[in-house]
């Protein structure tokens, strides 16, 4: 498995502001007016924030994505749903204040259904798994994915087409001593990092529960309660609970 850290600048949407709305060439394919509307909007309400860091990602699948972030916005009356709504493309999410630290400063619970891919620009979802850091500050935004060989290659080829972000960091992800992954027993451990390489969390999924339980020679109902307690210790460990 690979780790890239990648990372854009809020100018590289100002660009827009002199592209021809009526469409423009990317990645081959024709954006409409839109998806450059979109991009516009998204930088007005960015340019009204601060920071924002994801400080917990506890789900990213195709039914649901639930995150912890903290936001510091510029104007403690801007209403950070309004760029959620935009970074989802309008998806309905449910937003939840945990803490409020000073005025313009906040912490929340965010969840909702990821959008499916752009009609306009017959774009397809990049299938690689969020990783921290996922923060914006000092005008630009920083990203971390995981994926195989595969899926680096095609999201690597997606970004030079691009031409928007920056390659910051591509390594061969390691998990640290300090890594909850190393609080699983081994046949926890054993059976998340299988389910992971083969694609059982992928959307579509790459390989079912019962050929994953073949491969660790266990039963289905065992494999199932490996991975919902090591699927619970790991959201446990980042929640510190």
């Amino acid at each position: 498995m690979r780790r890239i850290v990648l990372e854009w600048s809020i100018k590289d949407l100002e660009n827009l502001k002199g592209v021809d709305k009526s469409g423009v060439e990317f990645s081959n394919q024709e954006i409409k007016s839109l998806g450059i509307q979109r991009g516009l909007k998204m930088l007005e309400m960015l340019q009204k924030t601060k920071s924002f860091e994801v400080l917990h990602i506890l789900r990213t699948d195709q039914d649901e994505f639930a995150y912890i972030f903290k936001v510091e916005t510029k104007d403690p009356s801007f209403n950070i749903k309004d760029l959620l709504l935009e970074l989802v493309h309008g998806t309905e999410v449910k937003l939840q204040l945990l803490q409020q630290e000073k005025e313009g400063t906040r912490t929340y619970f965010i969840k909702g259904k990821l959008p499916h891919p752009s009609p306009e620009t017959n774009s397809k979802r990049i299938n690689m798994y969020p990783l921290l850091p996922f923060s914006f500050r000092d005008g630009k935004v920083r990203v971390a994915l995981l994926g195989d060989n595969n899926q680096v290659e095609e999201f690597l080829e997606f970004v030079e087409k691009a031409g928007t972000f920056r390659v910051v960091s591509l390594m061969d992800a390691k998990f640290l001593p300090s890594s909850p992954v190393n609080r699983l027993t081994g046949k926890q451990r054993d059976a998340i990092i299988l389910a992971f390489k083969l694609g059982y969390f992928d959307t579509p999924r790459k390989i079912s529960s019962e050929q994953l339980a073949t491969k660790l020679g266990l039963a289905s109902s065992t494999l199932a309660i490996h991975l919902r307690r090591a699927e619970r210790r790991l959201l446990a460990e980042m929640l510190n609970e």
